[in-house]
């Protein structure tokens, strides 16, 4: 019994995560992004999913945490960074800057460079996801489903009545 409702506990808990990472964000137009750096660290921490939407560029303010694409003066390449609005400049333009850096980041940030505001997070959901593509992960992942379902399976086995045989 105790077995059967850790199971169901699993079950329920991964479908909550699959909803809160990509269910919701579908639906409400969001989407979700696994944070990767720890220059957010004191709000968003390596391996967790942030989930961004769209807002309107003229309601973003300072304390908002945004996610925007940063460039590279130098090779023309971008990054995807999430960081806290710190100054709201003319134009509008953004300085940001990540919680855990001493200084703004070096460019202010153009209205048009900006993909949303963060609407939530799942802590460490990311940090597994990117574990389970490894093969190593892959095994390990397959490894649990296997357990897991055999265990529903052992459960099931013992509560199903036995017909007898006549004799």
């Amino acid at each position: 019994m105790a077995l059967r409702r850790l199971v169901g506990l699993v079950m329920l808990a991964a479908l909550g995560l699959a909803a809160a990472v990509a269910v919701v964000p579908a639906v409400a137009g969001g989407t979700a992004l696994t944070v990767l750096s720890p220059s957010m660290r004191e709000t968003l921490a390596p391996g967790d999913v942030v989930v961004i939407r769209p807002r309107p560029v003229e309601r973003i303010a300072v304390g908002d945490v945004v996610t925007f694409l940063a460039r590279d003066p130098m090779s023309s390449t971008t990054r995807v960074v999430t960081h806290r609005v710190v100054e709201v400049l003319p134009g509008p333009e953004f300085r940001t800057r990540g919680d855990a850096n001493a200084d703004p980041d070096p460019a202010a940030v153009a209205a048009a460079d900006v993909r949303g505001v963060m609407w939530y997070r799942v802590p460490w959901v990311g940090g597994v996801a990117r574990k389970l593509t490894t093969p190593g992960g892959a095994v390990a992942g397959a490894g649990a489903v296997v357990l897991l379902l055999g265990a529903v399976l052992l459960v099931g086995a013992r509560k199903r009545p036995t017909a007898e045989r006549p004799g």
